[in-house]
């Protein structure tokens, strides 16, 4: 086999035992999803799959943990759902909106970036923010209080991990809107148990040796490795061998032939 297609059978060994589970990622979104894979015992890479500006990334993992890993994602909500920004809701132009689309577009960015603030908190897995902005009244009667704008909080978050402090999650929902009171914002916290696999779950065996399935692509390729260094080594002795024999058979003297008896 040439050198060439000697490589190009090799890398496709080692693609063939990985699978993407996340794409179109950034990279601390990709940063995240391998941490939490890491976390439950399976091994996971990130690779860039663009350049510039544009670099996005996926996450990899053995063909064989693509199951368990979509599983453990999906229990701590990973990828996030992309919460829509205050500069994409009001950054583009267009007709004038209503007041009322203006409020709701205000509310929804609102709960976006809170949501997302919420979110980085340690042991946060998500978070969603619902704001309820009122409708103004110009008139009131007198000694009439304005309407006042309320929240409600939904964080899930590990059950191995201490839950956010509900004083702190008011005062902060209630420090980004406008005349929203801590009184006026409702938090719930729900726990959400991440268990591992079992130990003897993650191993896979090949012949006497056994290794974790995110180790198996490595292993298959580093076997594969000796296995074509051996056949090449081999070949090349036996390449040596024969050329020996032939020089030796090409310098060996002949032997005259008798004369015939008169």
């Amino acid at each position: 086999m040439r050198p060439g297609a000697w490589c190009s059978w090799m890398l496709g060994l080692v693609a063939g035992c990985e699978a993407a589970v996340a794409t179109g990622l950034s990279e601390t979104e990709a940063d995240e999803i391998v941490v939490a894979l890491d976390r439950v015992g399976i091994a996971a890479s990130k690779e860039r799959t663009g350049t510039g500006d544009e670099a996005r990334f996926e996450v990899r993992t053995a063909q064989a943990d693509v199951p368990g890993a979509l599983v453990a994602l999906r229990a701590v909500s990973l990828p996030r759902v992309r919460e829509t920004s205050l500069t994409e809701l009001f950054g583009g132009g267009g007709l004038v909106p209503t007041p009322v689309e203006e409020r709701a577009r205000l509310a929804a960015a609102l709960g976006g970036e809170l949501a997302r603030s919420l979110e980085s908190v340690d042991g946060v897995l998500d978070a969603r923010v619902h704001v309820a902005l009122p409708e103004p009244q110009p008139l009131r009667a007198p000694g009439q209080e304005p309407p006042r704008p309320r929240a409600s909080v939904l964080v899930r978050h590990r059950a191995d991990a201490r839950p956010p402090d509900e004083a702190s999650v008011r005062a902060l929902v209630a420090g980004a809107v406008d005349g929203l009171r801590p009184e006026d914002v409702s938090v719930v916290a729900v726990a959400t148990a991440v268990r591992a696999p079992a130990p003897e779950a993650g191993l896979v065996r090949m012949g006497p040796v056994a290794v974790s399935r995110g180790s198996l692509p490595a292993f298959r390729a580093l076997a594969a490795a000796a296995l074509g260094t051996n056949l090449l080594l081999a070949g090349a002795l036996v390449f040596v061998l024969v050329r020996r024999r032939r020089s030796r058979s090409a310098g060996a003297p002949s032997t005259p032939t008798p004369a015939a008896p008169s």
